[in-house]
């Protein structure tokens, strides 16, 4: 009976979930965003929960397709989603596809695994969901499960502690007892699944579409708590900055000066340590400076300089090779000219000439 109840919860998350991917949607009006992802990927694993209790994929080994990848993806995304929730409107300070590597990775052997035959997807699975811990796939299992608890430590320890919130602020109390909740899922799903407790299992499930309700309910109910909540870390994260006692605006302003009148994006090796030298600042604070300032990255920032020198030499020299002009302006290669120009300029370096 409990089980019973705990499958239809489950349910009902997973059309709560798209329902907050939808909502991310309409109010971002884009549906590539890391909120729309968390949504959607959160749902296929509160729905996976509940199929797996009930038997459903060894009879439709495709109604598991996505579990795994979602559980692998589920910590960037969480990371992300954090990100643009302290940071709206800037660009994320990572090197994305690193982040995404183990998901693509997990997503093309599921696939692979999809257009095998029925009876050998029929009888994998029957012996997996039967005796996980006999099966190879449960080293994907383990896998997948440290990898979001890894993300999830690490974003609870930058949360709690990295900003340096006092354990008696209701903000510390809030994100904490999330972050329980969330390690406790994790916990509950892996070993409800490895031991094949059934009701161990679902409750994870249901715990995890509990969180997700509080949370829905919570934003509505109580909005003005979410957006003091926003303010709090806006102010902690201010408070840690490493440019907090220097004039921002001024080292903007140098910065630019410095490579409008020396012109050292024409150098094809500067590096971030050297400008940093010529602002009297250390690497760490021009790329906090580039990055939660001005929101750009190092080599975006540089590039954009490069890019308008190259737009400048094709259009007062109509005989210059593009090529030439590439090496001319800094860049190293033709490839990342082209790819650099496009990004800023919407068109190629030939294109640009022609029009």
């Amino acid at each position: 009976m409990i089980i019973a109840i705990g499958i239809e919860i489950t349910i009902f998350g997973f059309g709560l979930c798209l329902l907050q991917a939808v909502e991310r949607i309409i109010e971002s009006r884009r549906f590539f965003s890391p909120r729309v992802f968390f949504y959607i990927f959160n749902s296929i694993i509160i729905l996976d929960t509940g199929l797996v209790v009930r038997g459903v994929p060894t009879e439709h080994p495709l109604s598991i397709f996505l579990f795994a990848s979602s559980i692998v993806i589920i910590g960037p995304m969480n990371l992300f989603y954090y990100h643009t929730l302290l940071y709206p409107g800037k660009p994320l300070p990572y090197r994305t596809w690193l982040h995404l590597f183990p998901f693509f990775c997990c997503l093309a052997a599921e696939i692979i695994f999809q257009f095998q035959p029925a009876d050998f997807k029929q009888s994998c699975l029957s012996a997996f969901l039967g005796d996980p811990p006999g099966h190879v796939f449960f080293f994907l299992l383990i896998f997948a499960s440290a990898h979001v608890l890894a993300y999830m430590l690490y974003i609870a320890r930058v949360s709690l502690f990295g900003l340096g919130f006092n354990k008696s602020e209701r903000e510390f109390r809030f994100i904490g007892s999330i972050a329980l909740w969330v390690l406790l899922i994790i916990v509950m799903l892996f070993w409800g699944f490895t031991l094949r407790n059934d009701l161990l299992f679902i409750c994870g499930g249901v715990l995890n579409v509990f969180i997700h309700i509080y949370i829905y309910l919570g934003v509505r109910l109580f909005p003005q708590f979410f957006t003091a909540l926003k303010v709090s870390f806006e102010k902690k994260a201010y408070e840690k900055s490493m440019l907090q006692k220097i004039d921002k605006e001024t080292c903007r302003i140098k910065l630019d000066n410095i490579m409008r009148d020396e012109e050292l994006y024409l150098d094809g090796e500067i590096s971030l340590s050297v400008v940093a030298q010529r602002l009297s600042l250390s690497s760490h604070q021009l790329s906090e400076l580039l990055n939660e300032y001005m929101g750009t990255g190092f080599h975006d920032y540089v590039n954009t300089y490069r890019v308008r020198e190259a737009q400048k030499i094709l259009l007062n020299d109509a005989d210059a090779n593009i090529t030439s002009v590439c090496y001319r302006v800094g860049f190293n290669s033709k490839s990342s000219f082209n790819a650099a120009f496009k990004k800023i300029t919407g068109m190629t370096p030939r294109e640009f000439r022609h029009r």
